[in-house]
């Protein structure tokens, strides 16, 4: 204490004694000071804590104090210290006045005072720091337990670090694997999700960081492979955090509901915080004199570089510049204000410092004019500087429960309440629905029975003791007739503490209502296949009779055609000339009915004796058919080019008969020009698109679908021979190749016949 600056204009002893009490008057905990056990002077947080606002401590015996437990441990240290300039820290037991027993620790150092060598202590009381744990440890149990029963997934990730800092366990329970199935569950779930889905989830990651600070959450839709190999479609709405005050990077907070259910009937659009805190180590006291005129420290009980974590080279020119810039002005205004108190007076103030390594590091200071000039203005103030961080970090952590309890449940499309097995209900949160119109407070206080029917609170309560019976999650359906509408409600009912339960409550009348529209597509399905089943039935019967009545049509027609030809040799010379017509008209009405009889029985036979699909090389199939049709392209000198065709899965038979058809019509009814036929094929998504082009006389786009029924001819047969029946044939082998055919043509300029077969 020699190197305290003293006013040598007064009496040294005198001031030096002044000096110590200001000290122990300004000092942020209980203080005294006492000779050999005789209390020689305290504070008034002294007084307080020893329930002696009323009277002097002065005089009386500090032994009266301590626990008889602990009384030898003192008088112990007595002995050992009095005469030592040695500090000295002794966790004790006190008994204040009135007989309440409170733990605290004091901390000693000898002293001269009033003449004599004695101890100053500091005491510091640790039941108010035990009861602010306590309150934090009934939050997060509240806290855990929403958490263990939410049928969410809660995520909490540092996108930086590639790991989950916190998991409700709920994603990977949902998806059936077990703790044993991973060692990492980051890595795990990231190598679980669908390979098309990656460069989303990369871009959602993307959006987060940019919209740290914005205090926006972001929705995102991928797919996740469950344990049976399955993909389930999982929505994760997540928020991305970064606070520079504890010195964290960009955390993502996410809630991740499996919305697999919701895709699969109507492809409808569909982590969360933990906590890791980290506490800075506590200090002892500082002392230091501030001087109003230099605006910094010009006394330091302790080295201040090492205990804000500077080195001397790092360390602001002026002491006052630790504070935190934010808080400086403020500070230099407290600063102002305690130059203006009276002898005795003390300001309490609390700013953070920021320290050489970047952490924070908040402070409790209580400051005391300490010198005054000739005039009385105050010159320079004794400040108590105390390490408050560890009690700053417990608040914020009760005001960070309390906040990541009102996010959660603001974050989830459910309502929570807790009640006991009498249905009183002691704590209630509504929906994101109803928050607009019901508050906590309305239901808070009343039972359930106040609110529902008689049947459902029966069955509410009945869930309740079921689920505290058994000590599990319990989980039940009900309905609620309201206003305007019924209001379809899962309940998942959890056991709490002290025969309560927490109740989820989630709205799944949306869920419902899809399920009606499935079962009533489903009648609608059922009623379909039948009526399908009876229309194959009828159309295998009609090709069987198809089939049968052209097969038995060909015998008479051959015999018809064989007398009437027999007639006409018989009677050759001897029949008049419109005889002899008859006969001929017979004879070729015949060939035609043959003719017709013949593509009947082709068309019928498609679907019945169709061959065995395989992969064909179209270029050599249409090879084939120009070998076919040799004498007709020569004739009439048809130029027949190919592009690249590829090898298709298909009935080679059916698809040579294919595009013999196509090739004979486009020659048939060419122009005066030399056909051109082209024939070419490109591959879509799922099936090849080909084109069969030529120069022929066209057709009106009228008659563009009647050319593929069955029969139909748009030209005489004294001009175009032929059954009718080619390009129908055509339809219907393409139809049994999973594509469809049509016709693009414009009258004297061609015709295109696109068609397409599956990949």
């Amino acid at each position: 204490m020699s190197s305290i600056p003293f006013d040598n204009s007064t009496d040294i002893g005198t001031r030096y004694d002044a000096d110590i009490r200001s000290m122990v008057d300004i000092a942020p905990y209980p203080a005294l000071i006492h000779h050999n056990g005789t209390i020689r002077y305290g504070n008034s947080l002294a007084k307080t804590l020893l329930k002696e606002e009323g009277a002097a401590l002065n005089g009386k015996n500090l032994f009266q104090y301590v626990h008889e437990g602990d009384v030898q441990a003192v008088r112990d240290a007595a002995l050992r210290y009095n005469n030592s300039d040695e500090s000295h820290i002794l966790h004790v037991r006190v008994i204040d006045s009135v007989g309440n027993v409170l733990n605290v620790q004091g901390k000693s150092i000898s002293i001269q005072y009033e003449g004599l060598l004695c101890r100053y202590i500091h005491v510091y009381n640790f039941d108010r720091a035990e009861q602010a744990l306590e309150q934090v440890q009934e939050k997060e149990e509240i806290l855990t337990r929403i958490l263990e029963i939410m049928p969410d997934s809660l995520l909490v990730t540092d996108r930086a670090a590639r790991r989950i800092l916190y998991s409700n366990k709920s994603m990977v329970r949902n998806l059936g694997y077990e703790p044993s199935d991973f060692t990492d569950e980051y890595a795990f779930i990231e190598s679980k999700i669908h390979p098309e889905d990656l460069p989303k989830i990369i871009a959602f990651r993307q959006a987060l960081i940019d919209a740290v600070g914005d205090q926006k959450f972001l929705n995102v839709e991928y797919r996740v492979q469950d344990k049976a190999g399955k993909w389930r479609w999982l929505m994760s709405r997540s928020i991305s955090t970064s606070s520079v005050k504890l010195g964290s990077g960009h955390v993502n907070y996410s809630i991740v509901q499996d919305i697999t259910s919701r895709k699969e009937k109507e492809q409808e659009l569909l982590h969360y915080h933990s906590f890791q805190e980290k506490v800075n180590d506590t200090s002892p006291v500082l002392i230091s004199i501030f001087d109003l005129q230099q605006m910094s420290s010009v006394y330091q009980s302790k080295n201040m570089v090492e205990w804000f974590r500077y080195t001397p080279e790092t360390f602001p020119p002026r002491s006052f510049e630790v504070i935190h810039p934010d808080y400086i002005q403020d500070a230099i205004t407290s600063v102002h204000q305690a130059s203006q108190l009276q002898d005795g007076q003390v300001q309490t103030t609390v700013y953070p410092a920021l320290q050489g390594d970047g952490t924070i590091k908040f402070l409790l200071t209580r400051t005391a004019v300490f010198h005054r000039d000739e005039n009385g203005k105050a010159t320079q103030v004794l400040m108590v500087h105390s390490d408050i961080t560890d009690l700053k970090e417990i608040e914020s952590r009760l005001d960070r429960s309390e906040e990541t309890r009102k996010a959660i449940l603001h974050t989830i499309p459910d309502m929570v309440l807790i009640t006991d097995l009498s249905g009183e209900i002691f704590d209630f949160y509504p929906n994101e629905l109803l928050r607009s119109t019901l508050s906590s407070m309305s239901f808070i206080g009343k039972n359930v029975a106040q609110l529902l029917t008689p049947d459902n609170t029966q069955k509410i309560l009945s869930a309740v003791a079921q689920a505290l019976r058994d000590n599990r999650i319990h989980t039940i359906d009900f309905a609620h007739a309201g206003r305007d509408m019924t209001y379809y409600m899962e309940l998942r009912i959890s056991p709490f503490i002290d025969d309560k339960v927490v109740i989820v409550a989630r709205d799944i009348a949306e869920q419902k209502e899809q399920q009606d529209k499935i079962d009533h597509y489903n009648k609608e399905l059922y009623a379909k296949n039948q009526e399908l089943e009876r229309y194959i039935t009828s159309n295998s019967e009609l090709e069987k009779f198809a089939y049968i009545a052209s097969h038995d049509l060909r015998e008479p027609l051959r015999s018809l055609t064989g007398f009437a030809q027999l007639l006409q040799k018989r009677n050759e010379g001897k029949l008049t000339r419109e005889s002899e017509e008859f006969i001929e008209n017979i004879i070729n009405g015949a060939h035609r009915m043959n003719t017709l009889v013949s593509g009947l029985l082709e068309y019928s036979r498609i679907t019945s004796a169709g061959k065995p699909f395989a992969n064909v090389q179209l270029p050599d199939l249409i090879r084939k058919v120009k070998s076919d049709l040799k004498i007709s392209i020569e004739e009439n000198k048809a130029d027949i080019i190919l592009f690249d065709l590829p090898t298709l899965y298909c009935d080679e038979l059916q698809m040579r008969q294919l595009f013999q058809n196509l090739i004979s019509n486009a020659i048939k009814f060419r122009s005066e020009t030399s056909p051109i036929i082209k024939i070419s094929a490109e591959q879509q998504e799922r099936y090849w698109l080909f084109r069969v082009e030529d120069n022929g006389i066209g057709l009106d786009p009228r008659y563009k679908e009647q050319v593929f029924q069955i029969f139909t001819r748009l030209h005489s047969q004294d001009k175009y021979q032929g059954s009718g029946i080619g390009l129908s044939v055509c339809k219907k082998i393409i139809e049994r190749h999973g594509g469809r055919i049509w016709l693009e043509s414009t009258p004297g300029h061609g015709a295109t016949i696109f068609f397409t077969v599956a990949v």
